[in-house]
């Protein structure tokens, strides 16, 4: 017999008047969104776009699906921050759509053997992340990946300023 897992997302959107609403779930707070996928005049601050939050979504995707990775690697992550974009062509020959979804992690680890074993996990993450039936464009992942060597106090500290041995 197969086990088969089904997880349910549930939210709920309520419409704000004009351009703008909120979106809640029963597992986190409200989140206020706005400004559809137009082009450049909509961009503006204010609410999230539902775009900014795929882009986050894919941004944290991409952190969960790496520490499972690493933790089944065996490598102490001491260090994990990141950035994403995405871009959004607005053209005369068909709707808006998103040509490039890029995320740029940056990590630190113990030793050059982990800093390998990263390398390796960010190279093979987007097909085990991001499956091709849940958003039609792969994500792209430029990870910065150091090895960060520990003093005698303990303290860990870059590779580029770590005292030689």
């Amino acid at each position: 017999m197969t086990n088969v897992t089904i997880t349910e997302y549930e939210t709920r959107l309520y419409w704000q008047g004009a351009r703008g609403a909120v979106l809640t779930s029963d597992r986190a707070p409200p989140v206020p969104i706005g400004q559809p996928l137009t082009g450049q005049e909509a961009v503006a601050v204010g609410p999230w776009s539902p775009e900014a939050l795929l882009v986050g979504a894919v941004e944290g995707r991409t952190l969960l699906a790496f520490l499972e990775h690493a933790r089944e690697a065996d490598v102490r992550v001491l260090f994990y921050q990141s950035s994403a974009v995405a871009r959004v062509v607005c053209g005369v020959d068909g709707p808006p759509h998103l040509t490039d979804l890029i995320v740029r992690p940056h990590v630190a680890v113990a030793t050059e053997a982990d800093a390998e074993a990263v390398r390796l996990i960010f190279t093979e993450l987007p097909a085990h992340c991001f499956p091709s039936s849940v958003i039609h464009i792969t994500p792209r992942i430029e990870p910065v990946v150091e090895a960060w060597h520990a003093r005698s106090s303990g303290r860990s500290v870059p590779a580029a300023i770590a005292p030689a041995s």
